[in-house]
């Protein structure tokens, strides 16, 4: 790697988060005109899928690459660079066998998966989200491979541009769907062959095709990214010299390096479900919880939305209604881990290459700059979301904001939330950077049996129905950080300075949180909430930088990895800005 591809930590981790930002953003722009366009019912088709979909892609994307970059990056420290490329050879075939065993078993389950979940409308959007497993696993071990040589660029442009593709594709096919539908009734009074009495039954009936649609914009943009990375790899090469071939020591056999990877990439990928446990357990149990909840009083349960839910709803769609409204928050939840794990996956090679080579200042520092900066995102994101939860929503979602009373209550309990599930993924890579790849398994079974828990015991009550999953995700995600932070320091033999990594962005975020409340409560006064919502972000924003500085929160080590960090730590040295 030349020195202006190879990244410390930080600057990796900026370079995906740059990504990432540009990647929400452009998700911004396809799921709120989707949801205009399926509606709160097909959105919560589409989500059944997508959910489904987001779990399998964490497991490829998060968990697969996460093994060849540990071991890429472990043998490149030992010089070991015929390995590196047997590691990379092995591993793009056997991810291949994987993707593709992966589809089969989604074509294969996507009945009983529907019918497990309650949501039979939402098949034809899990049957065509299929073959995306094989084109993720293609990806993942280029992925992996350029992230264990600390070159975030391949895994960054590809994420933009599938971004892309499913912007475009996603909502062309969705729109297609449904105009499709739509002209057929009109023409002989069925929807895709099915036979329907009125314009609404035709609207409802289309909406399943409308989701399905807008499932196979991903798959088109996951097979984009896949072809990318591969045209990527025959143009660019990944900087290891012929020299550097023949001076290296011979590789290990096939067998030995496959063993390894999978020894290795099995509880990672397993680790992986920790972020999208919640995602997976809501998906197939929220609905058929919700029928439940119904079941048990729909008096209560419809006297809790009286208003709310659509008067010509018929009954057996409000489990799927609520459960539409509720990802409406989950989406705004997930932008806070989004950017988080790119730490992870950043860090994972830096960390990797100062356990192997026995640093352990430079392993004290990386893992102490990683849970800081982490802490210094998550906070003031997870507070601010907290604080301004109805009115954040009323601003992306006012297109629709019929379901916004159902879902502001669930975003407050979600943000805090947030908090954890930032720092879960950052930590969950430098256990695995280590060695220790079983223990985020270990912890994800015991989060996701307590999130699980409290599904089956608060959802069902009518009085509380979905307004209660969000509690099992917080319970989930602060189970596992108060377990999985000590186990890392005692592991790595890490003296964590907590005041230092935790309390100061913690005091500064809680300031950030009650700047945004309290500057929206004088603003929405005199201001509509477009403008009483950017400017209370703006100034929690202030607020929370000022602190920071002030109370030295941010270290010069931070600094140093930015690009041109030194002149940055200088100008902020000078006026006292840093230690």
């Amino acid at each position: 790697m030349s020195a202006k591809q190879k990244q410390n930590f930080l600057h990796g981790a900026l370079i995906l988060m740059s990504a990432t930002v540009i990647v929400k953003i452009i998700g911004y722009f396809f799921k709120v005109p989707l949801k205009g366009i399926i509606g709160v019912s097909g959105f919560g088709y589409f989500n059944a899928a997508y959910g489904l979909f987001n779990t399998l892609y964490a497991l490829s994307v998060a968990g697969m690459p996460v093994a060849v970059a540990r071991m890429v990056a472990q043998n490149m420290q030992q010089g070991r660079f015929r390995d590196v490329r047997k590691i990379k050879r092995l591993s793009t075939i056997a991810f291949l066998c994987a993707g593709l065993l992966g589809s089969l078993l989604m074509l294969a389950g996507a009945g009983p998966y529907v019918r497990l979940a309650q949501n039979p409308n939402a098949f034809l959007s899990v049957f065509v989200m299929s073959p995306a497993i094989f084109f993720v696993c293609a990806s993942s071990s280029y992925r992996g491979y350029y992230e264990g040589l600390r070159n975030m660029y391949p895994t960054a442009w590809s994420q933009v541009l599938e971004a892309l593709v499913k912007l475009v594709c996603g909502l062309l096919f969705a729109c297609a769907a449904i105009r499709m539908g739509m002209e057929e009734y009109e023409g002989s009074g069925t929807v895709f062959g099915a036979l329907v009495s009125t314009p609404e039954q035709a609207r409802l009936a289309v909406l399943p095709y409308g989701a399905a649609g807008a499932i196979l914009g991903i798959v088109v943009s996951t097979a984009a990214g896949s072809l990318f990375l591969w045209a990527y790899n025959r143009r660019r090469g990944d900087g290891i010299s012929a020299q550097m071939l023949e001076q290296a020591v011979p590789a290990a056999t096939g067998k030995e390096i496959l063993k390894q990877l999978w020894t290795i990439a099995v509880p990672i990928c397993l680790g992986a479900l920790a972020l999208n446990i919640t995602t997976l357990i809501d998906v197939s149990s929220l609905t058929n919880r919700l029928s439940t909840a119904l079941a048990n009083g729909e008096e209560a349960l419809l006297s809790m939305y009286d208003g709310i839910l659509p008067a010509d709803m018929p009954r057996e769609e409000i489990p799927n209604y609520l459960f539409g409204a509720y990802n409406m928050s989950v989406t705004l939840f997930n932008l806070i881990p989004a950017l988080t794990t790119t730490f992870g996956v950043s860090a994972l090679p830096s960390v990797t290459t100062a356990w192997t080579s026995q640093n352990r200042r430079m392993l004290q520092k990386n893992i102490e700059s990683v849970w800081r900066v982490t802490s210094m995102i998550a906070f003031p994101a997870g507070f601010g979301i907290c604080a301004l939860a109805e009115p954040i929503l009323t601003l992306v979602y006012q297109a629709d904001p019929a379901s916004i009373p159902i879902a502001a209550p669930i975003l407050r309990v979600l943000g805090i939330a947030a908090i954890f599930v930032a720092l879960s993924s950052p930590t969950n890579s430098m256990l695995q950077a280590i060695g220790r790849v079983k223990v985020p398994v270990r912890l994800m079974l015991i989060g996701g049996f307590l999130k699980l828990a409290v599904n089956f015991s608060l959802v069902p009550i009518p009085s509380v129905n979905i307004q209660g999953a969000p509690f099992g995700t917080l319970l989930c995600y602060m189970t596992i950080i108060c377990i999985s932070v000590p186990t890392l320091c005692r592991a790595a033999g890490v003296r964590l300075r907590f005041g230092k990594v935790f309390l100061k962005p913690l005091f500064a975020g809680a300031l950030c949180g009650i700047t945004a409340w309290a500057g929206y409560g004088l603003l929405s006064r005199v201001a509509g909430n477009t403008i009483s919502t950017s400017f209370s972000i703006l100034a929690a924003g202030i607020v929370y930088v000022v602190v920071l500085f002030l109370t030295h929160g941010v270290e010069k080590y931070d600094i140093l990895m930015l690009p041109k960090g030194e002149k940055i730590a200088k100008l902020l040295e000078k006026y006292g800005l840093i230690e």
